[in-house]
């Protein structure tokens, strides 16, 4: 990705694309909800863990980032076949 902030867009538009909860993403990375919220407004001071973390939990989830290029920005995809089997429920 080329830059922090199309990061941290990636990884809201991976969580809406798998249709999780802040929360449920929350658990599934080991982070507060707090640092879900802050990804997603684009706030910076984020930890580089914390944003490493968060991706993580997506990817096992299914979810592949695509870099930009000179003909379109960066993307996320869902791998065909993931089912959610390895998700943390939220009580």
């Amino acid at each position: 990705m080329d830059s922090m902030s199309d990061i941290m867009s990636a990884l809201r538009a991976a969580r809406a694309l798998l249709g999780l909860s802040q929360e449920e993403l929350a658990v599934a990375a080991g982070v507060s909800r707090q640092i879900i919220i802050r990804i997603e407004r684009c706030d910076g001071n984020i930890l580089a863990e914390a944003i490493d973390k968060v991706r993580a939990a997506l990817e096992a989830d299914g979810i592949v980032f695509v870099e930009g290029n000179a003909e379109r920005g960066p993307a996320v995809a869902l791998v065909r076949n993931r089912g959610a089997q390895n998700r943390p429920t939220v009580d």
